[in-house]
């Protein structure tokens, strides 16, 4: 029983951690109008996987 708490506490420790791995990624306003593909180019650099333009034009980074 004293075991199974502990890895509770793990698990937990570990999904709060990956929670803040995953905080928000930046944004970038002008990117989308630009010709070529700056907005996954600039999520890259920033440390994201690749970048989105959303309706408003907004560059919207995801995490990897």
């Amino acid at each position: 029983m004293e075991y199974l708490r502990l890895c509770l506490v793990i698990l937990l420790v570990c999904l709060v951690c990956a929670h803040a791995l995953t905080g928000d990624m930046p944004t970038f306003n002008g990117l989308c109008q630009l010709q070529g593909d700056w907005c996954t180019t600039n999520c890259q650099i920033a440390g994201g996987r690749d970048g989105l333009c959303n309706k408003v034009g907004l560059c919207v980074c995801r995490p990897l």
